[in-house]
């Protein structure tokens, strides 16, 4: 920083500067020394303040330089990294050293040189005479410690293919490791499930031993009873008969004693039977299952939340799946506190609360339509999300049904639906069917890629529409290529009813309008 008051002058000359240039002089000599670089952050701030400083003198320099004009914000500064100077560029092309092209400015505005002179002189090249000697050294040098790198490089290159080779056997042997415990892990867990199987079977078995023992003890005690009774009516009887009289009675209450001991155990033996038929092991799968099925109603329907497990199961271990589920749409009435669904169809189901799955009853509506997932076993619902879709009233729907029922178009149009939803794609169908349009669908779960994609190819069709969930990517990327090169064809997120026929009437109304 400058500190003394002593009139700021030319570095070569060491002649006064206008005042003019004075801030320019003092933003050089606070901000550069010679025989040092400035930083980029230093030489773009002194680049960007000598422009604002020179561009106030902009006219008394064009008074100067009428021929070749000098535009003093275009003025460019960088350092010459071989003389360790920092040089001006012109936009001439010209070069100077920072300190000469202040003096060159000063001498143009005190008019001691013309406009000729300024730009006459350039800086001169100067090139440092070496000689062979000292290359010759700085070559052997250099060859020298080149050797010495590659030296110490192709150590290195060895320790490193040597630790290679070392981690790649530690690598084999842990792969060898892991895929033996992993065949232990199996096999341990097959042996654990049939444990578990086993114990399982044995807990039940003891059971029903148990179970056996304590009705054995029961029948074993009503024997005794009745024993003891038998004995005690003998006792009482014999006291009065009469010892001249022949014991026929006696013989004959024996034989009925007899005849009530076979029956008793008649009895136990089919007692023993039927609880021996009730043991799972004597019980076939399908026996099992129509008990399940006959015992299955809505009052214990809750009970039977791990029969979904057994579904998956059975998904994982064919190829066809069983739905359990299928997707409805509806509207909401309400009757006073009360709350039921409506189909498409008017059947009308009762809402509980695990019919409105986790949404708050504050929330319900009749104003919109809604989705919901049914059992097919059990008729029951589930809400699944409300949707964006106004109920209209009754006039207006049989007003929207007699319109439809007359054909749209006169021509046969054909139209291409791939989806995997089948109940909206049914409804869509039959409404698209009473507008005269024939609809061909295909299901990406039942029908092969290549097959979707070479019926997509066919021109017959006057508009496609691909559902995009559940569609895979090979269909939806021929879609994409079929809509670039023309073709009428849409991919929609997960419409429904009425998008579908929505986006069918567009498309066929702008292939009219076309046409």
């Amino acid at each position: 920083m400058r500190t003394s008051k002593r009139p700021i002058k030319s570095a070569t000359t060491g002649k006064k500067l206008v005042d003019d240039l004075k801030p320019f002089g003092k933003l050089i000599q606070t901000n550069y020394r010679q025989d040092s670089l400035l930083s980029k952050s230093q030489l773009a701030k002194f680049s960007q303040t000598s422009r604002v400083m020179l561009g106030a003198i902009q006219n008394k320099v064009d008074t100067k330089l009428v021929q070749r004009p000098l535009d003093m914000t275009a003025i460019t500064y960088h350092h010459d990294r071989r003389l360790m100077q920092l040089m001006v560029m012109l936009p001439s092309g010209e070069r100077y050293r920072v300190y000469e092209f202040v003096e060159k400015l000063n001498q143009l505005l005190l008019g001691e040189i013309t406009e000729e002179i300024f730009y006459q002189y350039q800086q001169p090249k100067i090139f440092e005479k070496s000689s062979p000697k000292n290359i010759g050294d700085k070559t052997k040098r250099a060859n020298q410690t080149l050797k010495q790198r590659l030296r110490q490089l192709t150590e290195s290159k060895l320790q490193l293919t040597q630790q290679y080779q070392q981690l790649k056997v530690a690598l084999a042997q842990k792969e060898m490791l892991l895929r033996e415990q992993m065949l232990l892990n199996q096999e341990l867990t097959q042996k654990l499930q049939i444990l578990c199987e086993t114990n399982a079977t044995y807990q039940f078995k003891i059971k029903k031993q148990q179970e056996m023992g304590v009705i054995r003890e029961q029948v074993r005690k009503k024997q005794t009873k009745i024993k003891q009774k038998q004995r005690t009516q003998f006792k009482l009887e014999s006291k009065h008969v009469c010892p001249k009289i022949d014991n026929r009675a006696l013989y004959k209450k024996i034989d009925d004693l007899q005849e009530q001991l076979m029956f008793s155990q008649q009895q136990q033996q089919t007692q023993q039977q039927k609880i021996s038929t009730m043991q799972p092991s004597q019980i076939s799968r399908s026996e099992r299952l129509r008990q399940l099925t006959s015992e299955l109603d809505e009052a214990c329907v809750s009970e039977y939340h791990p029969l979904l497990r057994l579904v998956d199961k059975y998904n994982q271990l064919v190829s066809e799946d069983v739905v359990l589920w299928h997707q409805i749409q509806g509207r909401l009435v309400r009757s006073e506190n009360d709350w039921s669904f409506i189909d498409q169809q008017g059947n009308q189901y009762c809402l509980t609360t695990e019919s409105m799955n986790g949404i708050p009853i504050e929330e319900l509506t009749t104003a919109y339509y809604y989705s919901a997932r049914q059992r097919r076993d059990t008729k029951s619902i589930i809400l699944i999300r409300q949707l964006n879709v106004p109920v209209v009233n009754e006039c207006d729907s049989v007003k929207q049904v007699h319109e439809l029922v007359e054909p749209m178009m006169a021509k046969n149009y054909q139209v291409l639906i791939i989806s995997w939803w089948g109940e909206t794609v049914k409804n869509a169908t039959q409404k698209l069917t009473r507008l005269g349009i024939k609809v061909v669908w295909l299901d990406p779960s039942d029908v092969n890629n290549d097959k979707i994609v070479h019926e997509m190819n066919k021109t017959q069709y006057d508009f496609q529409l691909v559902v995009l969930r559940g569609a895979h990517h090979e269909i939806v990327t021929a879609a994409h290529r079929l809509r670039r090169m023309g073709r009428r064809i849409k991919v929609a997120n997960n419409p429904g009813v009425s998008a579908m026929v929505a986006f069918v009437q567009e498309a066929l109304q702008n292939v009219e309008a076309e046409a």
